[in-house]
């Protein structure tokens, strides 16, 4: 849910709230000297990963469960100034192989890579891919983790996108969650094609399936979410992960009418105001998603909260991050955590404080249960 408000350098777009993600809406009823450093040492082999049954599993059939941590937009990272001071932060060319280093000893053993559309089309598609993606799917392998590239759409194929995303770094204009049907299918063309053969590498077809201007449900996105399927499947057989509608935080329909890809895993995002306040979390989350855990595997692909936070995100570490990984454990549910980096300056969900070095009270809970 990625709801973009650069610091420093923006457009006002309505009164939307300070965040990288999360729209407001409601729910229906070359080498761096960092880089050699880590390159040093051996690489870690890597099992390709596959569905089995409501598990996935690696190459000797043993059972893996995926917990870890998203990173923004590399673009952004590199280009934006994150701390307000005027001068871009060119944190993907120096900091970048730091991030693997941290994260993988916080103890994850995936992370998410955020691709937002309008930044993978401004730069020019490929040249996103070998300025930015290649090198992050090379240190991920070189740090022993997984990771998934997320196609970081917000909207409804071919129509309404997630507006406020027009307002963006003040030198680089993008539609950073376009929705525009053919690009998706020409991006998992690429991508797929690119990165299919690695086996560390998973899909996710579209990070939010959503319409705020008209209902669309599970009916409606599934044929889009078919076709971004087979367009993988032409390229790789690695897994792929597959939303569902109300910027994916709805699977409830999935039992009538589930995807045909055996090879695939369900995906929820929660956040603090997914459930009307009032209402019973638990008993939502198991209505919403966590059913599907007993047939299929399911990511939380996106969950994170600040006591501070926006509409979507306020919420406490007792009221939501205990009880949301609690419930994740019961249910043996994947997740990645949203997002590693300091990238906003509103009170937000980020695991870094402003120095880039401190563990916020969210990242200190990711933390200490990802070394549970």
């Amino acid at each position: 849910m990625t709801k973009l408000i650069i610091p420093f350098m923006i457009i006002a777009v309505g009164a939307v709230g300070n965040g990288l993600d999360h729209p407001a809406r409601q729910l229906p009823a070359k080498t761096s000297k960092a880089d050699a450093s880590t390159s040093m040492g051996a690489r870690t082999a890597l099992s390709k990963l596959k569905v089995s049954g409501h598990r996935i599993v690696n190459e000797k059939g043993q059972e893996i469960r995926l917990r870890g941590v998203n990173f923004a937009d590399p673009f952004l990272l590199e280009k934006d100034d994150l701390n307000g001071d005027g001068v871009a932060k060119l944190h993907f060319s120096k900091e970048i192989a730091r991030d693997f280093t941290r994260v993988k000893a916080l103890g994850a053993n995936i992370v998410r890579l955020t691709i937002w559309p309008g930044y993978y089309r401004l730069v020019g598609g490929e040249k996103y891919l070998t300025t930015y993606v290649d090198r992050l799917v090379d240190l991920a392998e070189k740090n022993g983790l997984y990771v998934i590239l997320d196609y970081h759409v917000i909207g409804r194929p071919g129509g309404w996108y997630d507006s406020p995303s027009d307002a963006t770094l003040w030198e680089y204009p993008a539609k950073v969650y376009y929705t525009d049907a053919d690009m998706a299918v020409a991006f998992w063309n690429i991508v797929a094609a690119r990165y299919g053969k690695k086996k560390h590498v998973l899909f996710e077809i579209y990070n939010e399936p959503a319409d705020e201007t008209a209902d669309f449900t599970w009916t409606d996105w599934r044929p889009t979410g078919e076709l971004l399927i087979a367009t993988v499947r032409k390229h790789s057989n690695n897994m792929v992960l597959g939303p569902g509608p109300y910027y994916t935080t709805d699977l409830s329909a999935v039992p009538g009418n589930p995807y045909s890809d055996a090879n695939l895993v369900y995906v929820a995002h929660i956040y603090p105001n997914t459930v009307p306040k009032g209402e019973n979390q638990v008993s939502e989350w198991e209505r919403l998603f966590g059913f599907l855990a007993k047939t299929h595997p399911v990511i939380v692909s996106e969950w994170g909260f600040n006591s501070g936070g926006n509409e979507v995100t306020k919420g406490t570490l007792e009221g939501f991050g205990k009880p949301l990984l609690d419930y994740l454990d019961q249910k043996n549910i994947h997740w990645t955590a949203f997002v590693y980096q300091a990238i906003e300056r509103g009170p937000e969900q980020m695991m870094l404080e402003r120095d880039w070095t401190t563990l916020t009270e969210f990242g200190k809970f990711v933390k200490e249960r990802l070394q549970k």
